[in-house]
């Protein structure tokens, strides 16, 4: 049985360390994450930035096909905190049940590719990538499960099934608390974790 989560709906992204940032972490860019977190280098302007709206138009879409396809409920985007620095702003939560009987299931990540990317090894790489991201909202949510639900360009949707793993849960877990320690006290120097160890675990 899982126990009950307080979701709360998606707000801007907060101060504290999201699924994206676990990403950027894992993947060694930690020293650009942290001058954004201190402010010492603004937030990307993504309103140029055509694969980014394409993603958020299909949202929806994204959800609703994913809903069909599965004979499964999923909320809206929704924010949720593990503590009072980690949090994750998830595309939606998973649910089953009946009627008003609805029990949050798995973490349901939306993302749109383009239609070459739908190959076998674009496939891995894309898991590959997005692991960190959806771990971490497993972590935040409590759920075990995740799905990564992709449009391919417009003619093909995937679906993706991501398991819960403990050990890089609680690896992320200790390279944030490095991590957010030296951007409270603005002490990058004390950032000694050897970033690549983390990211090993996902192959």
């Amino acid at each position: 049985m899982t126990d009950k989560i307080d979701f709360k709906a998606k707000k801007e992204r907060p101060n504290g360390i999201g699924g994206t940032d676990a990403m950027k972490l894992v993947q060694g860019n930690w020293i650009d994450l942290y001058d954004l977190k201190v402010g010492n280098t603004e937030q990307d302007d993504l309103s140029n930035v055509l694969p980014v709206h394409m993603g958020n138009a299909t949202e929806n879409l994204n959800r609703s096909w994913f809903s069909k396809e599965m004979g499964l409920r999923v909320t809206e985007e929704t924010q949720i905190w593990y503590n009072d620095y980690i949090y994750g702003n998830l595309d939606g939560i998973v649910e089953a049940g009946m009627e008003e009987e609805y029990i949050p299931v798995a973490v349901f990540e939306a993302k749109h590719s383009g239609q070459f990317m739908d190959t076998p090894k674009q496939h891995a790489l894309s898991i590959d990538r997005y692991y960190p991201q959806v771990q971490h909202y497993m972590m935040c949510s409590k759920l075990s499960t995740a799905y990564l639900s992709v449009f391919y360009g417009n003619r093909t949707h995937k679906i993706f099934t991501i398991r819960e793993d403990k050990p890089f849960q609680n690896k992320l877990l200790k390279v944030y608390k490095i991590f957010w320690k030296a951007v409270k006290n603005k002490t990058p120097e004390k950032i000694d974790t050897n970033w690549e160890e983390y990211y090993a675990v996902s192959k």
